[in-house]
């Protein structure tokens, strides 16, 4: 078949608009203000555990980690004597690629998360160990077997690739401007940024090369640069951060900027390369802390991670000028297929972003499952495992990231401890999902093989109130009051739980100690706000929710909460206001639009009202407030046949 049009899907991990916004206003991103200036945009919300490989799946297949079976960094071998980057032969459900093959389009993939062995498709693999060196300069640079599909192409692409060796002082200058006037610097965070530039060099030449010099229908291209830079050097970014010295700050402040500025050339060469008859979706994982809400330096990876990446869809497919709200990684596939003129799958949760294209999707099918046949997708013809150096580079390069061990990568004992980190991943998802007793299960098994660690105790407590036993839940936390120090989300559940027992005085003596504590991150002042609604402290609600939308500003529950808090004070104008600014941020929230609908009647507004009412039922049957408030509002409308209906709908429910 033909597509509607060709579509060039690009990745940018962890780009976010907080930080490309003022950029761009300084003029200094002009191929992306171009861009958007003739797009659809806006913030595209992350799943959990905000994992690269798990997220960039997720996006690839339209179908959350439970389904797709990418459970984090690392696997288990085979053999069970070590471990091995994840793999596509673990992945579960078909890609966009293997949708794309099946319906006779023509694909490219380059450097995409978990693709490793590259599966054969119509077009070409290039997988995401490719451009990783394995020999130091001037020696032989073998392509890892199974990194290019189809392999009679790794010779034609292993001169593309460029070493970090061979980036030069010079290049480094729009990075790092003081070294200009150095005659000599010995740091190792450089070393690490010419290994940046020179990956991100290596799988730009490959994408450019592919679409400029090969037929293709699909082009998905990932870079990994801007996550990684962040991590190395977001820390030097100003405002100074504590702890970081007069030369680090000075040598080192200028490199995100110069970052950006450098990926905005780079899409300024692909949206060149690909033409005007090309869709272009430009999408990231999820946004990354930059300013005063930065974590520690030494904090777990996934602190830096902020919750909204960006999402851009432009082309002769795209309505122009139009606001994308509420979009989720989910979402992208369905997108980038309707773009295609292929249906999505009705086992998909995503939606394709319809206001925001020229044409219908495509009535959806059951599922791409039965459409994918098996030698379009994994298992590859090549075993990931098979490649030594490429292998231990891989890890090591996760393992300078903080995502794995250096220590505990072969042999048994390593492999059992990411078969438990894949689980403790699954559970994390899960929650996410929605499924706190699926969640509660797994993590009950794994506490079960660790009983002192208080991590795993706090997730298995909160899945286990999630899910309704506030008994399981506060028999699993009981460790947790003897662990010095409690850590201030120990510190929340266990208040939370107090809470639900009753003991106001014990859960306001946890309470205050989250309030004293220097939490950085948004999702324990929302937690403590979402306690504070419980105890029907409309005022300490506020606060806590003011300082998780200080944090960031995006956060959907956050503003939700906010909103929740403004009903309960009667400031229905400003519940108003929050609960939009989180229909905004993530549209599938449905207590959010039965807020607005509350704030809405309060203020006179009952059309509106009845509006709002009628999508939270929509997207929450079971929501028997909602229902309530919508009966109410159809028989004030004069409209009593649909008010009965709901009314009885509700008696169903109160039975239920």
């Amino acid at each position: 078949m033909k597509p509607l049009a060709k579509t060039l899907l690009i990745g940018w991990d962890a780009a976010d608009w907080r930080f490309i916004n003022p950029l761009i206003d300084r003029g200094l991103m002009p191929t992306l203000a171009s861009l958007r200036g003739r797009s659809a945009f806006g913030n595209l919300s992350t799943l959990q555990p905000a994992l690269s490989p798990m997220l960039w799946t997720s996006i690839a297949t339209g179908h959350r980690a439970s389904q797709h079976g990418i459970l984090g960094f690392v696997e288990p071998m085979p053999d069970g004597q070590g471990v091995r980057p994840s793999s596509s032969t673990s992945r579960r459900r078909p890609a966009l690629w293997n949708m794309a093959d099946a319906a006779g389009l023509t694909s490219h993939v380059v450097g995409w998360y978990a693709t490793h062995p590259a599966e054969p498709t119509r077009g070409c693999v290039v997988s995401n160990q490719f451009e990783i060196p394995t020999s130091p300069h001037g020696q032989s640079w073998p392509v890892p077997p199974g990194s290019v599909a189809p392999a009679s192409l790794a010779a034609e692409f292993a001169s593309l690739r460029i070493h970090p060796r061979e980036i030069t002082p010079e290049a480094l200058l729009p990075f790092v401007p003081p070294l200009a006037n150095a005659t000599h610097v010995a740091d190792p965070l450089l070393g690490k940024l010419r290994c940046l530039i020179a990956q991100t060099a290596s799988i730009h030449a490959v994408a450019t090369h592919l679409i400029e010099h090969t037929p293709w229908d699909l082009c998905c291209v990932y870079y990994e640069g801007i996550d990684r830079f962040g991590h190395e050097f977001m820390q030097f970014h100003p405002p100074r951060m504590p702890g970081t010295t007069d030369e680090q700050f000075e040598r080192y402040q200028h490199v995100m900027t110069g970052c950006y500025r450098w990926f905005d050339m780079i899409l300024d060469r692909l949206i060149e390369l690909a033409g005007a008859d090309t869709n272009i979706v430009l999408i990231s994982d999820h946004g990354y802390f930059h300013d005063t809400r930065r974590p520690r330096v030494e904090a777990d990876p996934q602190s830096w991670h902020r919750s909204h990446g960006i999402a851009v869809v432009a082309g002769p497919g795209v309505r122009a000028g139009e606001r994308l709200f509420g979009g989720t990684l989910l979402d992208v596939a369905p997108t980038v297929l309707a773009l295609l003129g292929l249906p999505a799958g009705d086992d998909m949760p995503g939606r394709a972003w319809t206001e925001a294209l020229t044409a219908s999707p495509p009535a959806r099918i059951a599922s791409w499952n039965d459409r994918v046949a098996p030698s379009d997708s994994p298992p590859g013809a090549t075993d990931p495992s098979q490649d030594p150096a490429a292998l231990l580079a891989s890890l090591q390069q996760l393992a300078e990231l903080g995502y794995v061990d250096s220590e505990a990568i072969s042999g048994p004992r390593a492999a059992a401890k990411a078969a438990e980190l894949r689980q403790y991943n699954l559970a994390i998802s899960l929650l996410d999902e929605q499924r706190p007793a699926e969640a509660a299960e797994i993590l009950r098994a794994l506490h079960e093989q660790h009983p002192g660690d208080p991590g795993l105790t706090c997730q298995l407590a909160l899945a286990l109130a999630a899910s309704g036993d506030h008994v399981a839940a506060s028999a699993a936390a009981e460790p947790l009051r003897h662990h010095t120090p409690i850590h201030p989300r120990a510190h929340l559940l266990l208040g939370s739980l107090a809470l639900s027992a009753g003991d106001a005085t014990q859960a306001e003596t946890h309470f205050d100690a989250v309030a004293r504590a220097e939490v950085v991150h948004p999702d324990l002042h929302c937690r403590l706000g979402q306690v504070y609604l419980t105890a029907r402290r409309f005022d300490d609600a506020t606060r806590a929710f003011a300082e998780c939308v200080r944090l960031d500003p995006d956060h959907a529950v956050g503003l939700d909460g906010a909103a929740e808090a403004a009903i309960g004070r009667h400031d229905y104008h400003a519940a108003r206001q929050f609960a939009l600014a989180a229909i905004a941020s993530v549209q599938h929230l449905p207590r959010a639009h039965y807020h607005l609908a509350v704030a809405l009647r309060a203020t006179g507004n009952d059309p509106d009202a009845l509006t709002a009412a009628a999508v939270c039922v929509r997207l929450a049957p079971a929501h028997r407030a909602a229902r309530e408030l919508l009966a109410s509002l159809l028989q004030q409308a004069g409209r009593e046949t649909e008010a009965a209906v709901h009314r009885i709908a509700v008696q169903k429910l109160k039975k239920t």
